[in-house]
């Protein structure tokens, strides 16, 4: 990436949301040398970002180009860590396995080791023994029912707010960028354009670009500029365990549940399944019942759980794009906004950085071409199906 381009020097940049991808954003492109103020209702991470399972993979990721785009962020994601001196990713592993006797999901399980091997994601094929005896010796895995496991060494997980607090803080104490608490309720500016940001708290922001990066707020965020984007919002359901006598070191994918750590030894626990207690957008309580057995599932998977219970409830909201894959790029109805909103937010945010860096600098990434807004309004180029190539 060219550091200090003549496009960039001195353009008013406003981002809007501080997660991964608003705070890496904001370190990238000041770094380049635009005068970068980034808008958070909150404290940098407090949304989604910090209340999701942050898994680093590009594990079920497809077609190729996105398993790609997630595989290179892994890798961005070391570098930036090293660049800034940081700490908060993991890149122990990844674990993956299923019960023989569920057919469906063996085999499933099975193709996608197939079809990453012939893409070169290194995956390894490990006995459950050796997963007990070598990588996790605090699980008990039961032979009988688990035939083998796919071990990925170069995933891992991440914590979402040591990241936006490290590329944010780094962009304000190297690069002189902005960091705003408020709401954003409206956009200034001719029409058909943005020129400024209007906050809650009557301040204005002129600016010469608009980020949205605000995740499932922004369809909202859109609206105020009278765009309709075409995304959902998911909701994520996790259980964080009271500090626990285990030691767990990689991502694990059991059937019983998903799990890391969590710093302090405590462990983080999801499943596909338990999205469904998130429906309301309302976080439960942690006296409901449904924390505590997804605790004592663990258990059977993890026995030094025995005795330990849900210490904490997170609930994020994630937003997914109509077609699943991420939207990124000037908007094509209004001059002067730009949209980054993706799934994947937390694993991208590393590759995004240095990608719409090089796309405000007018080179045009072709990595960024299937992503484009304008797919949704014109089938043929929606390049993205169900299929794996």
């Amino acid at each position: 990436m060219t550091i200090g381009s003549a496009f960039l020097k001195d353009a008013r940049i406003v981002i809007i949301g501080a997660g991964a991808l608003g705070s890496v954003l904001s370190y990238r492109l000041s770094q380049a040398g635009a005068s970068v103020t980034v808008v958070e209702r909150n404290y940098p991470g407090w949304g989604t970002t910090g209340n999701t399972f942050a898994w680093l993979n590009s594990f079920g990721k497809t077609p190729r180009d996105y398993h790609r785009l997630n595989a290179r962020s892994m890798r961005d994601h070391l570098d930036l860590m090293r660049e800034l001196d940081g700490d908060w990713a993991h890149f122990d592993g990844g674990l993956y396995w299923e019960y023989a006797a569920n057919e469906a999901k063996t085999k499933k399980l099975q193709d996608t080791v197939k079809r990453l091997r012939e893409w070169g994601y290194r995956v390894e094929t490990v006995t459950p023994d050796q997963v007990m005896r070598e990588l996790e010796p605090d699980i008990v895995i039961d032979q009988a029912q688990v035939d083998e496991i796919a071990y990925v060494p170069n995933e891992g997980w991440l914590n979402g707010v040591g990241l936006c607090a490290g590329a944010l803080g780094a962009a304000r104490r190297r690069y002189g960028a902005r960091f705003i608490t408020g709401e954003v309720i409206g956009f200034g500016g001719p029409e058909g354009t943005i020129d400024s940001v209007r906050l809650a708290g009557g301040e204005v922001l002129h600016a010469d670009a608009v980020i949205n990066a605000t995740g499932p707020s922004a369809a909202r965020v859109a609206d105020l500029a009278g765009i309709e984007l075409p995304i959902t919002r998911q909701p994520g359901f996790l259980i964080v365990t009271e500090p626990a006598p285990v030691n767990i070191k990689r991502v694990i994918h059991a059937p019983e549940t998903w799990v890391h750590a969590d710093g302090g030894g405590r462990l983080l626990l999801h499943r596909e399944d338990y999205d469904a207690h998130g429906e309301s957008e309302v976080k439960p309580p942690i006296t409901d019942p449904f924390c505590e057995q997804a605790v004592r599932n663990a258990e059977r998977l993890i026995p030094g759980l025995r005795g330990i219970h849900a210490e904490g409830v997170r609930l994020g909201v994630r937003p997914m794009p109509k077609d699943g894959h991420p939207i990124v790029g000037f908007d094509p109805e209004v001059a002067g906004l730009y949209h980054i909103v993706m799934h994947s937010g937390v694993t991208l945010s590393a590759a995004m950085g240095i990608l719409v860096t090089e796309d405000f600098m007018g080179q045009d990434p072709t990595e960024l071409a299937p992503y484009r807004i304008e797919r949704f309004s014109d089938p043929s180029k929606l390049t993205f199906s169900s299929t794996h190539e």
